[in-house]
């Protein structure tokens, strides 16, 4: 279980093989990177992981990487579970089924790693994870025409562009933006955001129902 406030990463597999392998390449990445270490919860099913005494303190996990088939609920459930209780949570589903993809992708799985871990490609996927919590962490301003709010990229759900007028949706309230809609794309290109039409930019974190 997580006891402080270092980096919170979640392990879950049937194979031990793999949990030690994936223990190991973290460990030889934040070492290389001059990082702090993380905190390490190891699961070796499902069920262990959201037992009682386990739960509260994997919801509260910043990276999760998960097998897919193993005992007791899979790897695609306890994923599921993870984002809906934690949409700040980045997901690795780690597998040799290739079958699983368009269930994770259902909600929103950072990477698919397949085994056995290419220790590279696990490298690169990772460090961008990294990247995306830094900027996720990181205060950016809204400027209106009256004010000006100091926000977190996770407290906006869309920029909607309406007519001359640029709306960003946070939250709390809808405030109209001076800056144009470009200045926001390139804002929050890397970010958890896709433009999926011209006149909107989406938080993929939250749910349709939350759009205006």
């Amino acid at each position: 279980m997580f006891r402080g406030d270092a980096m919170r990463i979640i392990l879950c597999d049937d194979d031990e093989q793999i949990l030690d392998q994936l223990q190991k390449y973290l460990r030889e990445y934040h070492e290389s990177a001059h990082l702090a270490k993380p905190e390490y919860a190891v699961y070796s099913n499902g069920d262990a992981l959201l037992a009682p005494e386990s739960r509260a303190s994997a919801l509260r996990a910043d990276i999760a990487f998960l097998d897919v088939e193993m005992p007791g609920r899979n790897g695609i459930n306890i994923g599921a579970l993870l984002r809906e209780k934690n949409p700040k949570i980045k997901i690795f589903i780690v597998t040799s089924y290739l079958d699983y993809l368009d269930d994770a992708m259902k909600f929103h799985v950072f990477r698919y790693l397949s085994k056995p871990i290419d220790k590279a490609r696990l490298f690169r996927n990772f460090k961008e994870a990294l990247y995306q919590i830094s900027m996720e962490a990181e205060k950016m301003s809204i400027e209106t025409k009256e004010e000006t709010i100091i926000c977190s990229s996770d407290e906006i759900v869309m920029i909607e562009k309406e007519d001359r007028r640029v709306i960003v949706h946070t939250l709390s309230r809808s405030l109209e933006s001076v800056e144009n809609a470009k200045y926001w794309d390139r804002l929050l290109k890397y970010r958890s955001f896709n433009r999926p039409h011209r006149s909107y930019i989406i938080n993929l974190k939250y749910p349709p129902v939350l759009y205006p």
